[in-house]
């Protein structure tokens, strides 16, 4: 039957032959024997144009793959077959398509220009513009032979698409063993864009196994920018969620406090929901440090134990033989309804040890660590905590009596019940905790406070009046001479606090806004008990600033409450978009005015006499569309020396394209005077310079600086920054190289400047 360029349909034996579109035609080819193929192929196109069909390349996402457009699909049980011709030899049991033959099965659909079908064998073998694709995978090959039955076949000179991985390479050959299993040789494999290898692994061959979760290569070469920078002659990696052991990405580093710095993890998948990690660390000034990871996890419970020494610190001397190390435990779970627990426990061997040996780019100086366990209740408008906890004291300069107290233990229980009996809304807060403590003052405190408030609200604004009384009692030991051991105190608090809402249109820049003018005032009397003889625990006085106009205690904590009589006055007015709701500006000003001495203080006797508190003003704006600010002050009109005791202003640039400006003061007096610049910019499309500048006008000198570049494409980031610090103003400073290479789609090398960055530079998003 040669020679046959239409045919009608044809079923022979769940096949399925129909003719191909000639419209749809992009390869013609001619044939006058079985042999002989003449082809004539568009070479503008360096690559199979169906292997980036519908996959957006440009959404730089490879973490989150492409969607696959459905594949077609056939009458259940049956192959179609489309072909502009088809030979069929029925002695033979075989079929010859050419011209855009397209093959379609229930899971699959290979094209070509010449195929030849062997119905006994169930085999295609095709050949000149090869095109296979099934779900999550596609491929273009020079020919190519499949087995429809056995899932069985092998290709050459492969080009391939990892749908789900947004992920593209070639091979030189291709052997699928069975549907799970496929060898591959000279194979490369990459996340970038067709025509970009800014990135690439190369193996001389490769092993995929699907049912193992498993992949393994011999002779493997990572290139960046076509020069290799890593080698192995043998990976094994997982191809799919599940873990495996083996080596992971090696971190490399570099400080002045620790000289070169490199890690080198293994890790133990020692179950289904347990593994383990075991990080070998070489610091060239200081030696080598041990370190491992343990994590847990269950569906109701997961736990992480991290733990690290260093037997021999050859820049730190260390009275102990031990060494130094550190250790944490972190665990959370579910255990029954309603039920909650959290454990976090840390050790640390020295004062110097985060600052040394620490996160080298989260370097902190830390006086006492964490040591915590709570057991929560959540119940239907009421919620119970019970809690364990104590401090390690890293620093021995500190005194025992400044320490810290423990908590041992602490038991809390609020209840909150709104709407209730004439709009009415009931809270308690009632607490007992045992606060110990070597060589000093320690013991129990009770301290229960209920409340009952009104809210009264309208659209044009709100009153809510509000009642309660506290009462704490103390069963104390070591308490000072004269002191009473059970001391008690009893207070009642009133406060009414109400606000109006005013709106008015108006015009901003040409944009229709809301403008709205918001007065509030905020009237508290607390009775005054007298609290010299009970022990400060955990109460401090709370920083003055804006929001705090309207707490109902100046003071943290339960040891002391703040006899008042006052009233705050407060305005605010917003600006809002019409278009958008977006706040456009805002402005506060508020201040306290007092009707009596305040009495209480947390240390002396000397009460504070003043007839007003300072002056607190806020204001934040945007600017235009890409800029914004905010300043605030505080201002004392009785300090004739110092009105303005603490300010600050701050500028930022930000616009779609991630260009980062900021630019912020800060004072407060006799504490700290700063300016803080950071920045990122571009320096070309795809290459960005970071840095950050944070001078101590007060100590007239630098407290942290850095300044790097960042290269950014769809398929890789490099960052490579140079940063000096001080961890306290009075330190020498600290100076550090690091580099961080993220290939994207396979792993990240070196140190996470991208977190860092984060933190130092305000509107940074890594993501």
């Amino acid at each position: 039957m040669p020679g046959i360029r239409r045919i009608l349909p044809i079923a022979i034996s769940g096949l399925l032959i129909m003719p191909a579109s000639q419209a749809a035609s992009k390869w013609q080819c001619e044939s006058n024997t079985r042999e002989d193929w003449d082809c004539s192929v568009d070479e503008s196109v360096s690559a199979d144009p169906r292997l980036d069909q519908g996959l957006d390349w440009s959404q730089c996402s490879p973490k989150q793959g492409f969607t696959q457009p459905a594949l077609p699909r056939p009458e259940m049980g049956t192959t179609e077959i489309h072909a502009d011709a088809a030979e069929l030899y029925r002695t033979e049991n075989k079929a010859v398509f050419s011209g855009n033959v397209e093959i379609i099965s229930d899971s699959e659909r290979i094209g070509a220009n010449h195929a030849v079908y062997d119905r006994l064998q169930e085999t295609i073998d095709a050949e000149n513009r090869v095109f296979f694709e099934q779900k999550g995978l596609r491929l273009a090959a020079t020919r190519a032979s499949y087995n429809l039955k056995d899932k069985r076949g092998s290709a050459e000179q492969v080009e391939y698409r990892l749908i789900s991985r947004a992920a593209r390479g070639t091979a030189e050959s291709l052997q699928i063993e069975n549907n799970t299993t496929a060898q591959l040789s000279g194979i490369s494999y990459t996340t970038c864009a067709p025509g970009n290898e800014d990135w690439q692994l190369k193996a001389r061959d490769m092993t995929i196994d699907q049912d193992a979760g498993q992949g393994s290569a011999r002779n493997v070469t990572l290139s960046f920018k076509g020069v290799p920078i890593f080698y192995t002659p043998y990976a094994s990696f997982p191809i799919d969620d599940r873990r495996k052991s083996g080596f992971l990405i090696p971190k490399i580093g570099a400080s002045s406090n620790s000289g070169l710095d490199l890690s080198v993890p293994y890790y133990f998948n020692l179950a289904p929901n347990y593994d383990a990690t075991l990080t070998p660390r070489i610091m060239s000034k200081r030696g080598l440090m041990l370190g491992t990871e343990l994590r847990y996890l269950e569906d109701e419970h997961r736990a992480q134990l991290q733990a690290e020494w260093l037997p021999n610190d050859r820049e730190h001397n260390v009275e102990d033989e031990s060494g130094r190390g550190a250790a944490k435990l972190l665990a959370q779970g579910r255990p029954w309804h309603r039920w909650r627990y959290d454990i976090n426990l840390n050790y640390i061997s020295d004062n110097d040890y985060l600052d040394d040996l620490g996160e080298s780019l989260a370097a902190t100086s830390v006086k006492h660590i964490e040591r915590r366990g709570d057991l929560h209740y959540q119940g239907q408008d009421w919620n119970l905590l019970g809690r364990l906890q104590k401090f390690q004291t890293i620093d021995e300069s500190i005194a025992a009596v400044n320490r810290p107290y423990s908590r041992l233990p602490q038991v809390l229980f609020n209840l909150n019940k709104p709407n209730q009996a004439f709009g009415l809304n009931y809270q308690l807060r009632s607490e007992y905790v045992y606060f110990g403590k070597d060589d000093t003052v320690h013991g129990s405190r009770i301290d229960i406070l209920p409340s009952a408030s009104l809210p009264l609200r309208r659209s044009w604004g709100y009153l809510t009046p509000k009642l309660s009384a506290r009462h704490t009692a103390y069963d104390l030991q070591e308490q000072l001479a004269g002191y009473d051991d059970e001391p008690t105190r009893t207070t009642t608090t009133f406060s009414l606090d109400s606000g109006l809402f005013y709106e008015r249109d108006a015009n901003w820049f040409g944009n229709a806004i809301t403008q709205t003018l918001e007065p509030r005032l905020f009237y508290l009397y607390t009775t005054r008990e007298d609290q010299q003889e009970l022990p400060d625990f955990d109460s401090a006085e709370l920083d003055f600033s804006f929001a705090n106009l309207f707490r109902e205690n100046r003071f943290s904590g339960a040891d002391r409450v703040g006899d008042a009589n006052q009233l705050t006055a407060a305005l605010s007015t917003r600006s809002l978009s019409n278009r958008t709701g977006e706040e456009l500006f805002r402005a506060s000003l508020g201040q306290i005015i007092y009707f009596a001495d305040r009495e209480i203080q947390l240390t002396g006797d000397t009460p504070a006499d003043k007839s007003s508190s300072a002056i607190v003003a806020e204001v934040a704006a945007k600017l235009s569309s890409h800029w914004k600010g905010r300043a605030g002050i505080q201002w004392n009109p009785h300090n004739k020396q110092q009105q303005r005791e603490k300010s600050g202003i701050a500028l930022q640039y930000q616009d779609r394209e991630q260009r980062i400006l900021n630019l912020a003061y800060r004072h407060t007096d006799g504490l700290l005077e700063q300016t803080d610049i950071s920045a990122r910019w571009p320096i070309t499309s795809r290459l960005h310079g970071v840095a950050r500048w944070n001078y101590s006008l007060l100590h007239n000198q630098t407290l942290e600086s850095f300044a790097g570049i960042e290269y950014q494409s769809c398929c890789l980031t490099t960052r490579l920054i140079t940063r000096q610090h001080r961890t306290a103003a009075n330190d020498d400073l600290v100076s550090s190289l690091f580099l961080q290479l993220e290939l994207k789609g396979l792993t990240s090398i070196g140190d996470r400047i991208d977190r860092f960055l984060e933190r130092g530079i305000l509107g940074y998003d890594a993501d």
